[in-house]
């Protein structure tokens, strides 16, 4: 997937504050999300679309408490074997990514982005064992890879061209260690031609030239001057339009052949500022 000199945003919750009318179904109707979701694009205009599985999981799970409530105690590797098996959240996700087929026609590509294995484990363990410490081990994040690339499988006719692994903010691994864990994932995708991008939660990370197990890296918190930085070292790193940026209070990063401008517009966000600002980073 080319992502050289793109604008990629993320903009579901600001696109719902603006479109969805007080819907509140947006995570669990296909055509709510996807009226949400083009008006969005139509005023934005991303080069990259961009569907976040985990906030499906985190919907229905505030919906289906009793899912909790049988898995309570037990492991969040089980957990999630459980959970992904799932139809409802699956055939969401299969609806949306056929109406963005539909609509878009692969004029911008179509990303899946996913809690990493070991995102989802640290999530699980909250819901099936509040209260206890976090005990996850590379044999566990191995174990959730594996589910997850399953899980993955089900959208090989999807049209995707990318998958994105979401790093929590505290994880257990450090990103550098967990990438080999999460091999069955990257195998699968390599199989299918998609390409693979890690998102980071840091404004800033360190990278060496041996960075290269993914295709990408996304960090939305990154201001301009961080991402230029990466840029000029040539890495593939995806960042800049951080929540100063939306506000104004930071400046346009320039956009550059090693790298692309990323970043989640906030719900809260001022659209004549957001366009304001997106028109400055296109000119």
């Amino acid at each position: 997937m080319d992502l050289k000199r793109k604008v990629w945003l993320d903009f579901i919750p600001y696109a719902k504050r603006l479109f969805s009318g007080g819907r509140n179904d947006i995570w669990q109707n296909p055509d709510t999300f996807l009226s949400v979701y083009s008006q969005g694009q139509g005023l934005l205009r991303s080069d990259v679309l961009n569907i976040p599985v985990g906030e499906v999981y985190v919907r229905l799970l505030e919906r289906e408490s009793g899912l909790v409530e049988e898995w309570a105690g037990k492991r969040p590797t089980f957990s999630l074997k459980k959970l992904l098996a799932l139809d409802e959240p699956r055939e969401f996700l299969r609806e949306v990514l056929a109406g963005l087929q539909n609509l878009y026609r692969g004029v911008q590509p179509i990303v899946l982005t996913l809690p990493s294995p070991q995102k989802w484990l640290q999530w699980l363990h909250t819901k099936v064992r509040p209260g206890q410490e976090i005990s996850i081990n590379s044999d566990d994040v191995e174990a959730a890879a594996m589910y997850l690339a399953e899980y993955v499988r089900a959208f090989s006719t999807s049209g995707l061209a990318a998958v994105v692994l979401e790093e929590p903010a505290d994880p257990v691994i450090q990103h550098k260690e967990a990438i080999p864990l999460y091999q069955p994932i990257v195998n699968l995708a390599n199989h299918y031609q998609w390409s693979v991008g890690i998102s980071l939660s840091g404004a800033t990370v360190e990278f060496s030239e041996g960075d290269n197990e993914v295709d990408f890296y996304l960090m939305s918190n990154a201001d301009p001057a961080a991402i230029s930085g990466y840029w000029e070292k040539g890495f593939n790193i995806g960042g800049g339009l951080n929540r100063d940026f939306w506000s104004g209070e930071q400046n346009v990063p320039p956009l550059s052949d090693s790298g692309f401008a990323y970043g989640e517009i906030p719900e809260e966000a001022e659209p004549e500022m957001v366009l304001s600002q997106l028109q400055k980073l296109r000119s």
